[in-house]
């Protein structure tokens, strides 16, 4: 009697890396949708003089759409670490649909506030847009509990073959969620900057907007959103050259988190990431 093959998971035909399970799909229909949001958004991006706190008006969508692009694409790679089943079951599907109700309010919101040249973020000129930035901050939590229930999913259920993976992706993903719930509610209590006026950043570091002349809080907050990409790398990688997996995770993360903390300290103490 001849042995029959076992029948393997579908793949996608976009992203053959993939499984085509609902959950996957629903990450990277996400991911794609961000990424043709920014080049949708690019003529009007290059077009508008208008600005708006020393950046052009359609900065920040973009910035919004290249960094949400690449969360959900991260999701969606990692969530091959954990059996389809656990992809499919109520946890990890129930936070993506919650972080993709979250995306569709913010990237709506974003998006209206700069085709009218207003902030969407720090904004209290008015009492409705004033508890909009609040939702915000919900909103922005709900974007990252996607991440957190995954990290718990590869803890529990995850592939531990690839060990420096299945160990980068534990560790950025949540120190990811902790560290940057604590950048962004530090500054959407404070401000972004240290030393200056809301609207008064003075010269910027190209597209991302960061302050070259006072203390700002961004840089930090950019560098711990993504250890969620840069841990699972070096984890990634050490399983491809044999690399202890173990010390180049813990090595690359507690760097990185130094990083974001120094770039912290030297905002809360109103110096510049760059100088001008």
């Amino acid at each position: 009697m001849m042995a029959t093959r076992p029948v393997s998971a579908p793949r996608m035909a976009l992203a053959p890396m993939l499984d085509d399970d609902h959950t996957t799909r629903l990450n990277l229909t996400l991911a794609i949708f961000m990424f043709a949001s920014f080049l949708v958004f690019t003529p009007a991006w290059l077009m508008d003089t208008r600005l708006l706190d020393s950046a052009a008006v359609w900065t920040k969508p973009q910035k919004f759409n290249i960094s949400l692009g690449l969360h959900f694409f991260t999701i969606a790679v990692l969530l091959q670490l954990v059996p389809r089943d656990v992809r499919t079951g109520p946890v990890l599907i129930g936070f993506s649909y919650l972080a993709a109700i979250a995306l569709v309010f913010e990237f709506v919101w974003v998006s209206l506030q700069a085709a009218q040249a207003k902030r969407s973020h720090f904004n209290f000129d008015s009492g409705f847009e004033a508890m909009m930035y609040a939702l915000m901050g919900l909103g922005a939590f709900f974007l990252m509990t996607i991440a957190m229930a995954l990290a718990v999913q590869i803890w529990r259920k995850g592939d531990r073959t690839r060990r420096g993976l299945w160990l980068g992706a534990i560790v950025g993903l949540t120190v990811a969620f902790f560290s940057t719930l604590y950048f962004g509610f530090t500054m959407s209590n404070s401000g972004r900057y240290v030393g200056a006026e809301l609207s008064g950043g003075g010269a910027t570091v190209p597209f991302f907007g960061w302050s070259r002349e006072y203390g700002d809080l961004r840089p930090a907050h950019f560098v711990s959103l993504h250890m969620m990409q840069t841990v699972p790398l070096a984890g990634w990688l050490a399983d491809r050259f044999g690399w202890n997996a173990v010390l180049v995770v813990s090595g690359v993360s507690l760097v990185q988190l130094a990083l974001a903390a120094a770039l912290f300290a030297q905002a809360l103490a109103g110096q510049p990431f760059w100088p001008a």
